[in-house]
């Protein structure tokens, strides 16, 4: 048990360490939460941002520790759904998409973040070379947020990947596109969808430029070579 002289410390130091958070001052802040966590190890708030915060220096590893020990507590209904979001995108950038599609169902029960949540699953089964439940979910995901420019990006991509209707696909990605002409992933959709569509003058360029502000993303660079082979 935690004396109630201690409990007053940890909340001084505890709030201190996220006002350091949002200012940024990312070293002071991690310290602090350190502290916190010496005094009391299972504090879900001080675990929660050290968990966000080894996730931004791609720190895999501990950042896994600290959001899982969240989950796990199962304390705070917020925490622990943004940990779960979390955890399934490390997981997913580690290709552990098996383990990435539980935490994103975990997620979807709760029916908090739908639109990143059907996203998120539609890249794991396209992943998992799950077509139909790939599509399923993108769709879904562009029927709750129409407006959402990555929803729109992977239904559209998809429609485009699978020659369901390219047409329909290749202007979906068009529009998104027109909003964020400097995104490679989206400049790297609208080169396949081109592709797909059999214009390989536009597919080249689409790609070319995506390529030159991803900085030689692995993705896109496959998807190039397949449009020189092409030419």
């Amino acid at each position: 048990m935690i004396e109630k002289v201690d409990v007053e410390n940890i909340n001084k130091i505890l709030q201190k360490a996220i006002l350091e958070f949002n200012r940024k001052k990312l070293k002071s802040s991690k310290e602090l939460f350190f502290k916190v966590l010496e005094k009391d190890p299972v504090n879900p708030e001080a675990n929660y941002y050290l968990g966000l915060m080894y996730s931004k220096e791609e720190n895999w590893k501990k950042a896994v520790v600290h959001l899982k020990a969240v989950v796990d507590m199962g304390v705070n209904f917020l925490y622990t759904q943004q940990c779960r979001m979390v955890l399934g995108y490390i997981y997913f950038n580690n290709k552990e998409y098996k383990r990435a599609e539980r935490e994103f169902l975990e997620v979807l029960k709760s029916k908090v973040n739908i639109v990143q949540v059907y996203a998120a699953l539609a890249a794991i089964k396209y992943y998992l070379d799950e077509k139909e439940e790939a599509i399923k979910y993108a769709e879904k995901a562009c029927d709750v947020d129409s407006f959402n420019l990555n929803a729109k990006n992977t239904y559209g991509y998809f429609l485009c990947e699978f020659e369901i209707d390219i047409s329909r696909g290749l202007e979906m990605i068009r529009e998104v596109v027109r909003i964020k002409p400097n995104n490679p992933a989206y400049l790297d959709s609208l080169g396949w969808a081109y592709y797909k569509k059999g214009d390989i003058k536009a597919a080249f360029t689409s790609l070319k430029k995506a390529m030159e502000i991803s900085k030689n993303d692995p993705e896109i660079s496959q998807h190039l070579e397949l449009i020189y082979k092409s030419k």
